[in-house]
């Protein structure tokens, strides 16, 4: 059996849309950058956030400035402007019932990750949050995914990473980890083809009977 499986935050667990665009919105106006339009800020849902603004334009020299901008709009209430995924806590209850170590891997900032859990109920069923840190120096998913192995001490084998990104299947694959792909995320169907993506599901119920049935085996090849 896979003992460990590892969730992705933002578009998996939950739908944070409305709280990051408009956070990006501001960033990006705090900068005396134009606006874009929302399929683009949508977009930048899932990747580190630092990276995101780098695509969308904010000079490197102000990049600060617009991070510090975003957090600012984010921790007044933005991370809030979010909502769990119909079927994800039942999803969760059932897996720690059937002896499987949960724990989140987000490149969202942990200390988030952490408030927006305790906050939507969702904390209880995680034996630990790994995350981004605030100075950037953590922040892409391969990185956050072994932090989330050392700290639970769990072989790659025995782990599976759930997420709705590219960033989710290539940084699991990257430390030799096998992934689920979910589609009610911000993902396209082209994100999902590294060959350590076990399945593409498109429901919670659906998740759930992957995961049941998953059981360790040789890890994707790198």
């Amino acid at each position: 059996m896979t003992r460990y499986c590892l969730f992705d935050l933002d578009g998996t667990l939950t739908d944070p849309e409305a709280g990051i665009v408009a956070s990006l919105r501001h960033g990006m106006s705090a900068v005396g950058l134009p606006q874009v339009e929302r399929a683009r800020l949508r977009a930048m849902i899932g990747p580190p956030l630092q990276d995101g603004f780098l695509r969308l334009g904010v000079p490197p020299e102000r990049l600060a400035d617009a991070v510090r901008a975003y957090r600012e709009r984010y921790t007044s209430g933005g991370m809030y402007e979010n909502e769990v995924i119909a079927g994800i806590p039942a999803v969760l209850e059932a897996l720690v019932a059937d002896g499987r170590t949960l724990a989140v891997a987000t490149s969202k900032p942990a200390v988030y990750a952490e408030r927006i859990l305790a906050h939507f109920g969702l904390d209880g069923f995680f034996a630990y949050v790994a995350g981004a840190t605030l100075d950037g120096s953590r922040r892409h998913k391969a990185d956050v995914i072994r932090h989330a192995l050392d700290v639970l001490g769990a072989p790659p084998e025995a782990a599976v990473m759930i997420g709705d990104r590219r960033e989710d299947v290539a940084g699991a694959a990257a430390c030799g980890v096998r992934s689920v792909a979910v589609t009610w995320g911000f993902g396209e169907a082209s994100e999902f083809s590294d060959p350590g993506v076990i399945a593409v599901v498109d429901t919670p119920g659906r998740l759930l009977e992957v995961l049941s049935r998953t059981t360790a085996a040789a890890p994707p090849a790198n």
